[in-house]
């Protein structure tokens, strides 16, 4: 089963990548940032995008961190075009601060960055069912909407198997590519028996490729850490996510 699942949803022209994840803190932002510092070294012109970032307060900070590690000269506007103060889900940001969920903002935004950057990197909100609109519109139309393929970030630790197949699953019901799952410690190791076994049994039963884990690379996102992240990003694992 541990071979890439491809669905009628992937679009030839897609030039990105869409990063999710099993939960909130799993790490996405420094994943997302050492997946664009390993193409740049791979002199690939890869840029990053934000579409929806909540707990702005008043700055996105994981939409500049991205740019910075990115290279971008683009607004910060352009590429979080949906920021709101609040953290809290997309949704009830939005309906808090009565700024609705815009999805052609954040389409013309993205045309804007495919447009100068050969492969963009595109973080998300959360997993797959945060909730962006009540009508219900979820990370994973929004995943859709944009015609992307998707990685998968997890933890090593005692329940990721149960949340990284539902995720999964989920995704592969949708139409929606999983090019890898990517276990990363975005806490420092503990070494339980979960963490170690969890992830054979992941590439076991899982029907997508995955990898890792990625080791912990700290409490801040550094250029240390950033670094870190795409030495552990191996030639093969970076194959699944840039497919020009």
């Amino acid at each position: 089963m541990n071979s890439m699942i491809k669905t009628r949803r992937e679009k030839q022209m897609a030039k990105g990548i869409f990063i999710t994840g099993t939960d909130t803190g799993v790490g996405k932002t420094v994943i997302a940032a050492g997946i664009i510092r390993a193409l740049k070294r791979k002199g690939i012109n890869a840029g990053a995008m934000k579409p929806v970032e909540t707990g702005c307060s008043p700055l996105a900070a994981d939409a500049m961190f991205l740019r910075e590690i990115a290279g971008m000269d683009e607004p910060v506007e352009l590429i979080a075009p949906l920021r709101f103060s609040q953290p809290l889900a997309p949704m009830t940001a939005s309906e808090l601060e009565g700024k609705p969920f815009d999805i052609d903002a954040v389409l013309q935004a993205y045309a804007a960055l495919t447009s100068k950057y050969e492969f963009l990197v595109v973080e998300g909100a959360g997993g797959l069912m945060v909730p962006l609109n009540s009508s219900p519109f979820f990370v994973a139309d929004m995943i859709k909407t944009m015609h992307l393929p998707a990685v998968v970030v997890t933890r090593a630790g005692l329940g990721t198997i149960n949340h990284t197949l539902l995720t999964v699953f989920h995704a592969l019901r949708e139409e929606i590519t999983v090019r890898a799952v990517i276990i990363n410690n975005s806490e420092p190791a503990l070494n339980t028996i979960a963490e170690q076994t969890n992830p054979d049994v992941l590439k076991r039963l899982c029907p997508a490729p995955v990898v890792g884990p990625v080791p912990w690379s700290g409490t801040s996102l550094s250029e240390k850490a950033i670094d870190a992240v795409a030495d552990s990003l191996s030639d093969e694992a970076m194959s699944l996510i840039f497919q020009p």
